[in-house]
């Protein structure tokens, strides 16, 4: 049944299923208006389940798409494979040395001078 009206949004499952318990109090009442000592449980209890499986479909349908929204457009393994290099070849000793500016600051430098003091060890102080 979910399949048959999953290309409803969900308010159109809450409103098909409020439709299906207006038309069972309807049917409801024709059969009281003809026959006073009718039982009509059978009726509610029908259209009851049914009412209820629309809206519980409405709410799966809503769950569905809320979730959807919070799923990122790009996967992590789209952006994994533009990051990667598609070329392959010989390594490049140049691109592969850590540039001079990582090693630190100059020795000269007033960072330089606390570093080196910082280092120095105990016996030399």
């Amino acid at each position: 049944m979910f399949r048959m009206f999953s290309f409803l949004p969900p308010i159109g499952s809450y409103i098909l299923a409020l439709g299906v318990l207006g038309g069972t109090y309807f049917m409801q009442a024709a059969l009281i208006a003809e026959n006073p000592d009718a039982d009509v449980n059978r009726i509610w209890l029908v259209g009851g389940i049914i009412a209820f499986l629309l809206g519980f479909g409405g709410l799966q349908k809503s769950m569905e798409l809320r979730s959807e929204a919070q799923q990122p457009r790009v996967s992590s393994a789209d952006v994994l494979q533009k990051l990667t290099p598609t070329e392959t070849g010989n390594a490049d000793a140049e691109l592969d040395a850590p540039p001079p500016s990582l090693h630190g600051p100059d020795a000269d430098s007033p960072l330089g001078r606390v570093r080196a003091r910082s280092t120095q060890p105990l016996e030399q102080l």
